[in-house]
């Protein structure tokens, strides 16, 4: 059983056989390694490894047919959003483009939405910019705020579809827009985008609107267009780990002091 933060060996076994394929060393059309092999290179339990190997079956990654090898699919080819989802938790950086190529669909999908939901709940949508004037400068708070507002967007929208898109990126775009709006300049951009809808959704303009909204994520999708998501993993990963090495530290204090005896006693005593 894996402990509390401790990666699964389904998940484990998901992962590493979506990296292998997307680096090639499974490439499209090849079979898959017997089961028995790959449960003793990855050193996984075969019950797990099948759960895996079931997961990308059903979302187009690998074709299983009894008594025949696994077959490796065209995931690019014949993939629908759940490969996106897959390449999203494996490593978003063994694509190219990934993140600038997600923002060009959101801003090409962003002046739809937003003229839409304009139109047809302005009172919501202004309700909600003007709570964010109590948004605390940080950047998790302006992270959830930003999703709020496009979440909103798209559900008082007319399409159905946009919400079920955009929900698939929802635990990636977290990661990626708390390390985005650390920046006190994009946090400003955000400001600046709530102040400037207010009086367009107020007039009913909806163009105004869209163009605002659809300006936003272009001057996003420009800033991931100029760094990679290695170097943002590189720097993420450096700046947290101090800290969980501090909270190791701290745990293994607090361990010690609940094991030391003349603790424990003067704890019972008291």
């Amino acid at each position: 059983m894996s402990g509390p933060g401790e990666e699964r060996a389904t998940d484990r076994a998901e992962r590493y056989l979506i990296q292998s394929i997307v680096s090639g060393t499974y490439p499209p059309h090849s079979d898959l390694p017997g089961e028995r092999s790959l449960s003793k290179e990855l050193d996984i339990a075969r019950p797990a490894l099948r759960e895996a190997m079931q997961r990308l079956s059903r979302d187009g990654w690998l074709d299983i047919q009894q008594g025949k090898p696994t077959r490796i699919r065209d995931y690019l080819k014949d993939g629908n959003l759940n490969i996106l989802s897959g390449l999203l938790k494996a490593d978003p950086d063994l694509v190219p483009n990934l993140v600038p190529d997600l923002l060009e669909m959101w801003e090409l999908l962003a002046p739809d939405y937003t003229a839409s939901s304009v139109r047809r709940a302005p009172g919501l949508i202004l309700d909600l910019l003007e709570s964010f004037s109590r948004v605390p400068d940080e950047p998790e708070s302006y992270a959830v705020s930003m999703w709020e507002l496009h979440h909103t967007l798209i559900a008082y929208c007319d399409n159905l579809v946009y919400g079920l898109i955009f929900n698939t990126f929802k635990d990636f775009y977290n990661q990626l827009a708390r390390y985005y709006y650390g920046e006190p300049a994009h946090r400003q951009l955000a400001r600046e985008l709530w102040e400037k809808l207010q009086d367009p959704i107020q007039a009913q303009d909806t163009q105004t609107a869209a163009e605002l909204v659809s300006d936003f994520v272009s001057k996003t999708k420009e800033f991931w267009q100029d760094i990679t998501f290695e170097q943002y993993q590189q720097e993420v990963l450096e700046e947290a780990k101090p800290k969980a090495k501090k909270a190791k530290k701290a745990k293994a204090t607090s361990k010690k002091k609940n094991q030391d005896p003349l603790i424990s006693n003067s704890k019972k005593e008291g």
